[in-house]
């Protein structure tokens, strides 16, 4: 059974903060918490957790309004596709490292600020790379999950006209 196109942007939406999360959280939960420590993968999937919340959020409404402010670098779609690449980067790599590094410190400690620019450099990093590559591969797997207009309607019908459970 495939998911109907109205629900297209929220399945790109779940299935990039998904995976985007779970890439970002392991790598800072590793710089955070000092390497594989023996409970290195409850640390994880309660950062991943906590990132995909934000991540979520800000991935329904950022998107949009970064594109909007990157289109007015028109002077090619490369310039562009970089200014956006950044600056939803920048945004979102500032929000999640701070959350991540206030979890992992328990609350707001002495040298949080410089806790949280060493895990913001390295943040930035990830998600500048992962946002040049991974929307293309999370709309590729979405495209496969979407049906089309013609199986939509053929799927929601029985043969005989009766509308199927």
């Amino acid at each position: 059974m495939r998911i109907p196109a109205k629900y297209r942007q929220l399945t790109f939406v779940s299935a990039m903060s998904i995976l985007f999360t779970f890439i970002m959280s392991g790598i800072m939960t590793y710089v955070l918490e000092g390497g594989f420590i023996p409970h290195f993968m409850s640390l994880w999937m309660r950062d991943w957790g906590v990132a995909f919340l934000i991540a979520f959020g800000l991935n329904f409404f950022l998107p949009v309004r970064i594109r909007r402010f990157a289109s007015r670098f028109n002077r090619s779609k490369a310039v562009s596709t970089v200014v956006y690449a950044f600056a939803i980067s920048l945004i979102m790599s500032l929000i999640l490292s701070f959350v991540l590094t206030a979890v992992a410190a328990h609350g707001f400690i002495p040298g949080f600020a410089s806790h949280w620019m060493s895990a913001w450099s390295i943040a930035f990093s990830i998600v500048f790379v992962l946002n040049f590559f991974l929307p293309q591969l999370v709309g590729r797997f979405v495209a496969m999950l979407i049906a089309k207009p013609a199986e939509a309607r053929a799927s929601s019908y029985h043969p005989e006209g009766m509308k199927t459970a």
